[in-house]
């Protein structure tokens, strides 16, 4: 968290040619990815790009060619060199867009298939963890449009495999938690920090009629009852639930949504 809250206050001081430096990486996450490629697509949509130093070694350029992430940015930014491009094996991280709603089925389906060529999660963790990603993504199409640009909503899931969890991330670039619930007359004056409690553990949402969502209430449920990690950035707020603990703080400010699901691999075993 901390290495992501340092990248975001360099990249929006430099906002729309933010500089990322890549030159001496040695590991890269999936949250990592998607917010490199929300970022990207910013700086696209408002004539600029991505400044980008490249790993200066085989091992990082290899890490970055493997990581899903050229695909995503090389087109929306200026490089020092060439982007490697390495498919000498699986990727390491598994990077989906995601559009329209009714192709989020197959999205899903994309993503666990791909995992579970080289790990089996069983019935039950196949059926967890395709929940989890599936409430995630669904709500994209629901609320993520882009602020003031008239675009189609648009987003990212990305999962990894560690040796010990599964990281699972989510990044839209709209209008966020306090966004969404502004549109119900009854959350307009919540802060982006009030708007993730009341998401996250509250389970307001922005409907009125009971039973529509709280999609991101039940995944802080299901983690902390199978210690698993979250973390959940909207605005300038971000919620850290670990262990039993959850607490709401102040980051840097960055459009839409973005979600980090960490879950021990035990569970699938």
């Amino acid at each position: 968290m901390d290495s992501v809250e340092r990248a975001l206050l360099d990249w929006e001081e430099a906002f729309p040619r933010p500089l990322v430096d890549l030159s001496r990486v040695r590991s890269l996450d999936s949250f990592g990815v998607v917010l490199l490629a929300i970022e990207a697509r910013r700086a696209e949509q408002s004539g600029g790009f991505l400044r980008v130093l490249l790993p200066q070694d085989d091992v990082g350029r290899r890490l970055v060619g493997r990581s899903g992430l050229v695909p995503l940015v090389a087109t929306a930014s200026r490089a020092d060199g060439p982007w490697p491009d390495d498919r000498g094996g699986p990727a390491l991280i598994e990077v989906v867009e995601v559009g329209e709603e009714k192709g989020i089925g197959r999205l899903v389906d994309a993503l666990a298939d791909a995992l579970l060529r080289r790990f089996p999660l069983g019935e039950a963790g196949t059926r967890l963890l395709s929940g989890a990603m599936l409430e995630l993504l669904q709500n994209i199409p629901q609320h993520a449009l882009p602020v003031g640009s008239g675009a189609p909503p648009w987003g990212l899931a990305a999962l990894q495999e560690f040796e010990d969890h599964l990281h699972l991330a989510v990044a839209d670039q709209g209008g966020g938690l306090r966004g969404s619930l502004a549109t119900n007359a009854r959350f307009t004056e919540l802060d982006d920090r009030q708007a993730l409690e009341a998401v996250l553990v509250e389970g307001v949402a922005r409907f009125d009629r009971p039973g529509r969502g709280g999609a991101l209430r039940r995944i802080r449920e299901l983690l902390l009852r199978n210690a698993g990690k979250l973390l959940v950035r909207s605005g300038s707020g971000v919620l850290v639930q670990a262990d039993v603990e959850w607490e709401v703080g102040a980051v840097c400010p960055f459009p839409g949504v973005q979600v980090s699901v960490r879950l021990p691999r035990r569970l699938f075993e």
